[in-house]
């Protein structure tokens, strides 16, 4: 097995799902993708981002592979038109997660949380941290910040 399909196979094997059927580039709608999946390490990425795809965005959440949108695209603008589509006011936001791809979105709204097992760099951009994702994280802050009984 090469090395980026081991890769491949740790991180569906990790989610308990088969991998997908590789797809000829020449039939996808390229022009309406907003996120893919590299299978890269981190030392590779700096270089293949800039090589091959200059005009795009990456954030890492696991060893196994990131998370790539072309520039502008975002949870923290996703967040940004949800709220104005529903008129929400941005002073009663909060966002929950625990993945690099998730700190535009955790620094935007007024609460952002980080999971307990959240890596170190997307904990420093949440302003509180809460348990893991496995033992109720999400429940535990809605309480600390009163909005659960």
């Amino acid at each position: 097995m090469s090395r980026k399909n081991q890769v491949q196979w740790n991180l569906y094997n990790h989610i308990n799902t088969p991998v997908p059927p590789l797809l000829d580039k020449e039939l996808l709608d390229i022009e309406n993708v907003l996120q893919v999946n590299i299978f890269i390490d981190p030392e590779s990425e700096v270089s293949f981002m800039k090589e091959v795809m200059p005009n795009s965005l990456v954030s890492r959440w696991t060893p196994l592979f990131a998370d790539v949108n072309p520039e502008g695209i975002s949870k923290q603008k996703c967040v940004q038109y949800f709220c104005n589509h529903f008129k929400i006011n941005l002073s009663e936001t909060m966002a929950f997660w625990d993945g690099g791809n998730d700190i535009s979105m955790l620094k935007y709204v007024v609460i952002g949380v980080a999971m307990g097992n959240a890596r170190e760099n997307v904990k420093q951009a949440a302003d509180f941290i809460t348990d893991d994702v496995d033992h109720h994280g999400v429940e535990s802050a809605l309480k600390h910040f009163g909005l659960l009984v």
